[in-house]
């Protein structure tokens, strides 16, 4: 049974099939634990993240690991699942998946960085992923255009580039030939890790070490029945070896890039593994259906898309009251900053909802 969808500017890049309740709920809770992420990322040193509490705390750095590995490979996991389900779809054609895909992430990444992360940082002043500094208005606004200055809407192009990948090779996905598939993206990948990592044009770069998690997801997505029924003690025992595993992410990263991509499968697969194995439970079936939950699961991308730049806006009004102690800090601010986020969300959909009623397009 299919979840609405909700077509508009954006489209509703968080619809999923409703049967894959343990994906819908893993994907939501990779985004808001981004969000968190991005709270403790002021206390890890983070050369990549500009903005600094000025100390590192050990606690942060060995969370942010974990979720270096698993979070945002686990949306990458996700999305690769659920790209499988849409080219299983009858009349989905390359063309038309091509076509959705520009307009829910690309237009989406220049509508928010128009609108809203070019402005704000520049109004607040945000050393924000990819900001020129000492730059003019209108070299900020071409570094954007030009998939330079981000910010976090990055993954907008990592996912557009990856998912255009798969699209092309969906013969290969209907067909179900996963050997001559993993073959064909691994080719494509290894170049560009090898020869174009100084490009960061439209996030050239940072393609390659998700492509081998999408495919995981799309693997994933044809044996998803027989993996449901797994006895629980099976699915306990896979989450911990693959979180072992996934916490080498670390080390990894002085090795060698396929390890790197090796872990990041591993730290996608112990969040999937947990989330079918939760699942089950009573509780949180009856979880899911609480208003709040369902209202993140359906906005949690666009909840998402708002957390920056106010993450960085409340570290810099919390910092000098509480910054020294980072657990209380962090805290505060993922509250602050998901408060926010949800209060733009509920303005967002609140006014799309009524401009199509006053065109005569009610939902």
């Amino acid at each position: 049974m299919q979840a609405p969808e909700t077509e508009g500017l954006f489209g509703d890049l968080m619809a999923d099939n409703k049967r894959y309740n343990s994906i819908a709920d893993m994907k939501s809770m990779s985004l808001l634990g981004v969000i968190l992420g991005h709270c403790l990322l002021f206390y890890v040193g983070n050369p990549f993240f500009p903005e600094s509490a000025g100390f590192v705390s050990k606690t942060a750095v060995w969370i942010t690991t974990f979720f270096d590995a698993a979070l945002v490979p686990g949306f990458l996991f996700c999305s690769g699942f659920l790209l499988a389900n849409s080219i299983a779809g009858k009349g989905q054609t390359v063309g038309k998946l091509l076509v959705k895909k520009s307009r829910r992430l690309i237009l989406t990444y220049y509508l928010f960085g128009i609108f809203w992360v070019v402005p704000l940082d520049r109004l607040l002043d945000i050393k924000s992923f990819g900001r020129p500094q000492d730059a003019s208005l209108a070299e900020e606004y071409k570094y954007m255009l030009l998939g330079v200055h981000t910010d976090h809407l990055w993954f907008l192009w990592l996912l557009f580039w990856v998912s255009v990948l798969f699209i092309l090779l969906k013969p290969l996905v209907t067909k179900k030939r996963l050997p001559l598939l993993f073959a064909a993206v691994m080719a494509a990948a290894v170049p560009v890790q090898l020869f174009l990592q100084d490009v960061s044009y439209f996030k050239i770069s940072q393609v390659p070490a998700f492509v081998p998690v999408f495919f995981a997801g799309v693997c994933i997505y044809f044996f998803f029945d027989r993996i449901e029924k797994l006895p629980w003690w099976v699915l306990l025992g896979l989450t911990a070896v693959f979180f072992s595993a996934a916490m080498f992410h670390g080390k990894a990263l002085t090795v060698h890039f396929l390890l790197v991509w090796l872990c990041k499968i591993c730290g996608a697969l112990t969040s999937f593994f947990a989330f079918v194995l939760i699942e089950r439970s009573a509780k949180v079936k009856r979880f899911r259906q609480l208003r709040p939950v369902r209202f993140a699961e359906y906005h949690g991308m666009y909840i998402f898309l708002f957390n920056c730049p106010p993450v960085y806006l409340f570290f810099k009004l919390l910092s000098p009251y509480i910054g020294k102690y980072a657990a209380l800090c962090v805290i505060c601010n993922f509250i602050l900053t998901t408060a926010a986020t949800v209060i733009l969300e509920i303005i967002r959909s609140g006014a799309k909802k009524r401009v199509k009623e006053l065109i005569g397009h009610n939902e």
